[in-house]
């Protein structure tokens, strides 16, 4: 899924990532890991947790979108995902100090740059958890609502949006899905003909990989691989190298 605030505003407003973000609040207001509890009224406690998760929200979004525009006109530029967080967490965190300080009167040793530190890692741990194992299924439910695209393979038609990556051997193509393998006397070049760069790249002469969030780019050995979601190393042609980062910051992670 191409990166769009409207994209962005689907996958927030989905019910499994409200679910999510739930838990995520009941386990903060429970586990009280500021220390402010003792020093503001319970309904405080309570109720900031969401008004602060609505402004982060709000300041990752601004961020997302400032870089995202600057992405297009700097095509080379590539922003990580965690210093988007970092910089929105910056006027989170200060709006939540001073929200304490008037709750609590002053009362409350409010540790600025520690706070900050310990929900730049608390946040990176929970959207870890959540890119990895909630948002494949949104993701796919949202796919779900458009058209779906198929791939004739072998005279068979191939679901294309089920399909994670393709290797070629010899006159056979192997083909990997979500949840099962298959091969198809075919030749790459064909297969790949059909598709688009929003659908996937040949990093390889010999591999084909699907657009996936899950895609992380590695060195290994002096090389570049590509790391999918099971865990396949994919190797990265050195002639294709640019090409390949390209893709990724294009299709993959727009904003990193």
């Amino acid at each position: 899924m191409s990166f769009s605030l409207d994209s962005y505003f689907r996958v927030l407003g989905h019910k499994r990532t409200l679910l999510f973000l739930l838990l995520c609040m009941v386990a903060f207001v429970a586990s009280d890991p500021s220390g402010a509890r003792p020093y503001v009224p319970l309904w405080f406690a309570i109720s900031f947790w969401p008004i602060l998760f609505v402004f982060y929200i709000s300041m990752s979004a601004i961020c997302i979108t400032f870089f995202a525009i600057l992405a297009q006109r700097y095509s080379t530029l590539r922003v990580p995902m965690p210093l988007i967080g970092f910089i929105a967490l910056i006027p989170t965190i200060t709006l939540c100090k001073a929200a304490v300080a008037i709750a609590s009167k002053g009362t409350f040793p409010y540790n600025f740059v520690g706070q900050l530190i310990f929900y730049f890692f608390t946040i990176q741990g929970i959207e870890t958890v959540f890119y990895r194992f909630v948002f494949p299924d949104i993701s796919q439910d949202i796919g779900d609502s458009t058209p779906q695209r198929h791939l004739v393979i072998g005279g068979e038609k191939i679901d294309l949006a089920k399909l994670l990556h393709i290797e070629a051997r010899e006159h056979h193509v192997h083909l990997t899905f979500q949840d099962e393998k298959s091969s198809a006397r075919a030749r790459l070049g064909d297969i790949i003909a059909q598709t688009k760069a929003e659908d996937g790249l040949q990093p390889h002469r010999s591999w084909w990989v699907a657009r996936d969030p899950a895609i992380r780019a590695e060195r290994k050995n002096g090389r570049l691989i590509l790391r999918l979601r099971d865990d396949t190393e994919v190797p990265v042609a050195r002639t294709r190298v640019d090409d390949v980062l390209n893709w990724l910051n294009n299709h993959v992670h727009p904003a990193e």
